[in-house]
């Protein structure tokens, strides 16, 4: 969701958002969506190629190697972070039922929350098992988050964007570390493995104060 909330910030600042588009998220099915017109679209990348579509792209200035690299760097992250991200919410037991079943749950009366929690932790083990994740260590998933951050980290390097200006890759980075950096989960050092990189670091503070503070404070 917030991957999307960032594109969105992003593109208000850089040009209007698609007429009549609102941007949703609910606790069931693919989240987040927008609702535009007669079409409800969800997840990023289907979100992207749609406002593409209306002739609205953060990386219209880029040239093919280089949009290229991003999409490369993109698939990056929904690789490896985002699989970390669900991994440890939704496969580690603890995390799970101290965070993950009540979060997803709360917005449903009982039993209806529990029933759409269990379901919602049994499609992403089986997404787990499927891309070979399932029997990850707590060790191996910190290495799998701190090649990705290594990686990022030397592409970004002293920029302040990933290519000049903000693309959809700073987008999809942004909403992935904002969350790890900001959620407490108890037996991980995710934080602290991102916070290793300093210009990673400092790319979500300058994102978080520049499209969605008000004041000049980030949690990150």
């Amino acid at each position: 969701m917030l991957s999307v909330e960032s594109l969105a910030s992003q593109m208000a600042a850089a040009e209007p958002w698609p007429e009549n588009a609102s941007l949703y998220q609910l606790p069931t099915g693919k989240v987040p969506f927008i609702h535009a017109g007669n079409h409800v679209v969800s997840e990023l990348g289907p979100i992207v190629q749609f406002v593409r579509a209306k002739g609205h792209s953060l990386s219209e200035s880029l040239n093919e190697q280089e949009k290229a690299e991003m999409k490369a760097y993109m698939e990056l992250v929904n690789n490896s972070l985002l699989t970390a991200e669900l991994y440890i919410l939704w496969c580690d037991k603890n995390v799970s039922s101290l965070i993950s079943r009540p979060r997803y749950g709360s917005p449903f009366p009982f039993p209806l929350d529990t029933i759409l929690a269990r379901q919602k932790q049994r499609e992403i083990v089986r997404r787990m098992k499927a891309v070979g994740w399932a029997e990850k260590t707590r060790e191996q998933v910190h290495d799998e988050v701190d090649q990705s951050c290594r990686a990022l980290s030397q592409r970004l390097g002293n920029h302040k964007y990933f290519f000049g200006s903000p693309t959809e890759l700073d987008a999809l980075v942004f909403g992935h570390l904002y969350s790890l950096l900001t959620t407490d989960i108890p037996g991980y050092s995710i934080p602290e493995i991102i916070r290793n990189y300093p210009n990673l670091t400092n790319f979500c503070k300058n994102i978080d104060t520049h499209f969605f503070l008000q004041s000049n404070t980030s949690k990150v």
